[in-house]
């Protein structure tokens, strides 16, 4: 069976998001050593980790732009070197001003990527498989966080935290090798793609399956804002990431401070909800593709509902395996949900605009992550340092994301084509 050039650029853009998500979920483990020595406590830990969503909110919609208009082969390959250059400079830093400034920069070359993969997913993918494929490379939302605790357990008392920093940003290099050799703006770009695998993607297009739900085909990234769906999708992504960016962060301190384990089992405990959540990222894609069709919000709510059943559990339970059974059924519901939520851009937003579209609803998303860390900060200084409240602000933002989901999302069916007209009998 020949392994298809379209699978090898998916490949190579997942192996590239693991990495930024691994360089950016290394600031989580690494946490309690940086507020040791540079003596901040939990709100200016928060400004730490809101520095890195100001510049990444900020270069969203920039990077979809770019990749719209000079094609996202080039945008992925400077973003690849720009982050990790600042991802090593980490391990540099000095004090908590040049961790601030270093952290932004590094925001910002995260900033410009994930339009950018959106963009190649469109080209590469068509609506008949797109979800599915969005959500595979998607898992690395997932995977990440799960290996970057794994790692980091086993890096940080061998090289220590500012040598943790350098060894990831040395790990960007080999991502731009990849994606230098694979990733191409699009798949009729690609050289390499045999003639029946381009033919496959032309039947793909015109399938029913592709053309069974509605795109919002606007001329404009200007037309495509004035669309009430991107606006929902653009707040669902906001507060909903103030859970998940919440828990993303702010687990692996929750487990040090109020479950009290050893670096060693936090780096396992924490990395196994995000193991369950990569697995059900992955499903997501072909679950919505398969069978929510056109109704692809009801897998949400219904993933997001559950799921924050499970995150309450959590915190309730004292028993480590009953609570990590919880936290793990938890990560495989709630990253389903997020699978799931980003199978709609892929569907809504037309192909050519998809670079600005998905970094414009990202954004929201970013401005999610950005105030979530000062927020629960905050909450956590207010309530006498008790992480727990932090869960319980997370879980709130929960439940509104998932109603806004509920009210706010209108799925439509494509209009079904004309029939063609008989010739005329002569």
């Amino acid at each position: 069976m020949t392994f298809k050039t379209s699978y090898k650029v998916g490949l190579a853009v997942l192996l590239c998001y693991l990495v930024a998500w691994l360089d950016r979920m290394a600031i989580n483990m690494t946490i309690p050593f940086i507020r040791t020595e540079l003596n901040v406590g939990p709100e200016r830990i928060g400004w730490i980790l809101s520095a890195f969503f100001l510049g990444y909110a900020l270069f969203q919609i920039p990077g979809g732009m770019l990749a719209d208009r000079i094609g996202p082969r080039k945008v992925i390959l400077f973003a690849l070197a720009w982050w990790s250059v600042f991802t090593a400079l980490t391990g540099v830093v000095g004090g908590l001003a040049s961790m601030l400034a270093v952290r932004f920069l590094f925001g910002i070359g995260e900033g410009i990527f994930p339009a950018a993969v959106w963009k190649v997913i469109g080209n590469w993918y068509t609506k008949k498989n797109r979800g599915t494929a969005n959500a595979i490379i998607l898992s690395s939302v997932a995977f990440g966080p799960a290996i970057s605790s794994l790692l980091l357990a086993w890096f940080l008392p061998i090289l220590g935290w500012r040598g943790s920093f350098f060894a990831l940003g040395g790990a960007g290099v080999i991502c731009l090798i990849g994606a230098w050799l694979y990733i191409t703006n699009s798949i009729q770009d690609n050289p390499k793609v045999s003639r029946e695998e381009l033919e496959e993607f032309e039947r793909d297009s015109r399938s029913q399956a592709a053309n069974a739900e509605q795109t919002l085909e606007k001329a404009s990234f200007g037309q495509l804002l004035s669309s009430p769906a991107i606006w929902v999708l653009f707040f669902v992504a906001l507060i909903y990431n103030l859970t998940m960016y919440g828990w993303l962060n702010w687990l692996p301190t929750y487990l040090l401070e109020v479950k009290k384990l050893s670096l060693t089992k936090t780096g396992l405990l924490g990395a196994l909800p995000f193991l369950f959540g990569g697995i059900g990222c992955t499903l997501a894609g072909y679950v919505s593709d398969r069978w929510f069709r056109g109704r692809r919000k009801y897998l949400v709510f219904g993933c997001q509902a559950l799921g924050g059943i499970c995150l309450f559990l959590f915190t309730q339970i004292n028993d480590p395996v009953l609570y990590m059974i919880a936290q793990c059924i938890a990560g495989f519901l709630l990253f389903m949900a997020a699978g799931a939520i980003w199978t709609l851009p892929m569907i809504l937003v037309p192909p050519k605009l998809m670079g600005s579209g998905s970094g414009f609803i990202n954004t929201g998303g970013q401005i999610g992550g950005f105030l979530t860390n000062i927020l629960i900060g905050k909450v956590i200084e207010w309530n006498g340092n008790d992480y727990a409240t932090g869960f319980h602000f997370m879980l709130g933002a929960l439940v509104a994301a998932a109603l806004l989901v509920l009210a706010g999302i209108r799925e439509q069916s494509a209009p079904a084509p004309k029939p063609s007209p008989e010739p005329a009998l002569s």
